[in-house]
This record gives structure tokens, C-alpha cells and sequence, in this order.
């Protein structure tokens, strides 16, 4: 009997080894399964703030190209009445200087184009000295 005892003894030490161990592992899982909780969590408000961002940005957007649209549409309404645009013929003309200078600048930068620039001012600069 003292044997069976002794036998009973060893497997219940075994089965409390055991279900401590398995205590322990499952502690040790919870803690884990909370942590990944806490990262999907985390990640889960990433993805909420960026996606708010995302739609912040769109309508800011939209709200500058509005804003664009509406200014570029009021400068040619108005374009007549500018300060650059006196008439037609002035107009192009000062754009012309202007495109020359720029190829000037650009096919040959050793030049000096401010001399050019000096010799011939732009034809609204020579109508103002004129008046």
C-alpha cells in the first residue's frame, strides 16, 4: 500500500509540475495576446489618423485648385485691364524682349545679357521714360 501511496505521491507532484507549467504558459500567452491587442490597437489608430489626414489633404486640394481656378479665371477676365498689358502690340512685344533675353541667357551664358538689357530696355520701360 505504502508503494501505491508513493506511486499516488509522484503523480500528483508530476500533475502539479505539469499544471504549473501550463499556468505559467498560458500567463505567458495572455500577456503576449494582450500585447499584439495593443499593437493592433495602435495600429488600427495609425491607419484612422492617416486616413484623416489622407481626406484632409484631398480637400485642401480641392479647395486650393478652387481657389486656382478662380484666380486664373479673374486674370483673364481682366487681363485687358493690367498694368503689363497696355495694348496688343505692347504686349507681344515685351514678351518677344523677353524670350530673347531668356535664349540669350540660356544658349550662351558667358555672355553678359545685362548690357544687352541696359542698351535695350523693354518697350514699357522706354514708354515710361518717355512720359
Amino acid at each position: 500500500m505504502t508503494k501505491q501511496l508513493d506511486n499516488a505521491n509522484a503523480a500528483q507532484k508530476v500533475a502539479a509540475e505539469a499544471l504549473e507549467a501550463a499556468n505559467k504558459e498560458k500567463k505567458r500567452l495572455l500577456e503576449e495576446a494582450k500585447s499584439r491587442e495593443e499593437e493592433i490597437l495602435g495600429l488600427r489608430n495609425e491607419l484612422a489618423n492617416a486616413e484623416s489626414s489622407k481626406k484632409e489633404a484631398e480637400d485642401r486640394k480641392m479647395e486650393v485648385e478652387a481657389r486656382l481656378a478662380n484666380a486664373e479665371a479673374e486674370f483673364v477676365a481682366n487681363f485687358h485691364n493690367t498694368e503689363a498689358y497696355t495694348n496688343f502690340a505692347d504686349y507681344f512685344a515685351r514678351v518677344g524682349h523677353q524670350e530673347v533675353l531668356t535664349a540669350l541667357r540660356n544658349d550662351h551664358p558667358e555672355f553678359d545679357v545685362k548690357s544687352l538689357e541696359a542698351r535695350f530696355p523693354p518697350p514699357d520701360a522706354e514708354g515710361e521714360e518717355e512720359g
